[in-house]
């Protein structure tokens, strides 16, 4: 089944040519509550580790999350969805040269700060990292899992060309852009916030 709803390009972050965006696009209504539920309940019922950078280092002052790997084969209806959905991004959106998902998927879960201890975040950062598979990310995409009253703070921003724009937190709604944009999520002060990240992988930009 293709994914629910249409891409819509999100305003104010800029464009860059005919065919070509900066803005990130937005598919609503990717995954369902249901769906949603389905993929919080299996980051919960099995072990987070602490999300570490592009690359692997870890480094608490950028990023503080946890964070749970998956293979295609793990869900594969999910998989399915994804890929189906990056036909329309790349057609309608990102007309780059892909070579598909080149590292599985990522749950994160950002939890409220408490008793002295800060909220989960992740600071201003890139995806395209300097060793590994991470030199090859092109396209980022991130799904918003979590019911966003279930939460307070944790809003994912943007900054394409200097203006700092934040995206839909709307449970179940697909976002991508170029993996070389700057990106972060701001700390959830309260209550949990979950949300699945990939990236698809392809030749360097030129």
């Amino acid at each position: 089944m293709a994914p629910r709803g249409d891409i819509s390009f999100f305003p104010g972050a800029g464009r860059a040519g005919a065919g070509f965006q900066l803005a990130p696009a937005v598919i609503h209504g990717f995954l369902t509550a249901d769906e949603c539920a389905c993929l919080q309940a299996y980051a919960t019922d099995n072990m987070m580790v602490r999300a570490r950078l592009a690359g692997g280092a870890s480094e608490h002052a950028i990023r503080s999350a946890g964070a749970l790997w998956l293979d295609e084969d793990t869900m594969p209806w999910l998989a399915t969805k994804l890929v189906r959905s990056l036909a329309q991004l790349s057609r309608d959106s990102f007309p780059f040269d892909f070579d598909g998902f080149g590292e599985g998927l990522q749950l994160l879960r950002y939890d409220g700060g408490g008793s002295g201890r800060s909220g989960d975040f992740y600071d201003w950062h890139i995806d395209i990292g300097g060793a590994g598979s991470t030199t090859s990310r092109k396209l980022s995409i991130v799904v918003q899992l979590s019911d966003p009253a279930a939460y307070e703070g944790g809003q994912l921003e943007v900054n394409a060309a200097g203006d700092v724009v934040q995206l839909p937190a709307v449970q179940g709604t697909l976002v991508a852009f170029p993996s070389f944009m700057l990106h972060r999520v701001r700390p959830v002060t309260a209550g949990t916030r979950f949300s699945m990240a990939a990236w698809v992988h392809g030749p360097a930009f030129r």
